[in-house]
């Protein structure tokens, strides 16, 4: 039940938020700046932390709060904390907290505030997963360098007898809303998190940051997740709830499908 606790908890996170920009614009003047200070990095991930795992994550304030509202916050809270994984520009961070703090108050504060103090039904546990996905939602990168795995694993899915759909090449700031039409039309999200760009100094690679969107999104529709993590990829966008993820190699495609088929078949039963 929301009290009077997580509504004040939330309206000190939307503070924290506002003076999180302004001392950020105080600190990097140009925009093109980039944000490499551990501690402000470091202050960017607790605060997007503490949306995805402390409230996000509730199921009375996904009742309270629009599907759509949680949605597109999940995916800026994720961006915020995805840019302190790295060295990225202020832009780039103004622009998540922008979106963030655009009519958060009354979206979500006064969301909240509305159904405070009122029980709300909660679906019985596991209510929601106990029929076998028959159509999945494949995030993927649309590098070249890509296409051998992405094609293995989609044409494993259909061969499961699932309906698969993708994305598209991103071509905007945020998921599309066609893409969010597919996402939500879909039993299950299939994520594949592969090589990027190499990080400095390290023998690790970032992964594409649409796929950690589109994942971002997938979680806040309450869709069931199957994240594939190519070896070397330092992050698939930090919190996704209670799911793991499969690491692959690309020279061992074969053995990511068998634990892909083990994984599918433990969410009972086989497509039609």
């Amino acid at each position: 039940m929301i009290d009077d606790d997580l509504v004040l908890r939330v309206e000190r996170l939307r503070d924290t938020l506002e003076e999180f920009k302004s001392k950020l614009r105080k600190r990097y003047q140009k925009r093109s700046g980039k944000v490499s200070a551990t501690v402000v990095k470091k202050e960017a991930a607790q605060l997007a932390e503490r949306w995805l795992a402390e409230v996000a994550a509730r199921e009375d304030v996904r009742i309270a709060i629009t599907d759509e509202v949680l949605a597109d916050l999940n995916v800026a809270f994720q961006r915020l904390l995805t840019y302190s994984e790295g060295s990225n520009s202020r832009e780039k961070y103004d622009a998540a907290l922008s979106t963030i703090l655009k009519d958060f108050r009354a979206n979500v504060i006064v969301a909240l505030k509305q159904h405070r103090g009122v029980a709300v039904a909660l679906p019985p546990n596991g209510e929601s997963n106990r029929r076998p996905p028959v159509s999945a939602f494949v995030g993927q990168s649309f590098a070249e360098a890509d296409t051998r795995v992405n094609e293995a694993v989609r044409r494993f899915l259909k061969a499961y007898g699932l309906a698969v759909t993708t994305g598209e090449k991103p071509s905007a700031q945020t998921v599309s809303s066609k893409v969010k039409t597919r996402i939500e039309d879909a039993d299950m999200f299939v994520g594949i998190f592969t090589r990027r760009d190499k990080l400095a100094n390290k023998e690790e690679w970032a992964t594409s940051a649409w796929v950690i969107d589109e994942k971002a999104y997938a979680l806040a529709k309450g869709k069931r997740l199957i994240l594939l993590k190519e070896a070397g990829v330092n992050s698939v966008g930090g919190l996704q709830g209670d799911y793991e993820y499969l690491e692959f190699q690309r020279g061992e495609l074969e053995d990511l499908l068998v634990r892909l088929l083990e994984t599918l078949r433990g969410l009972g039963g086989q497509a039609a």
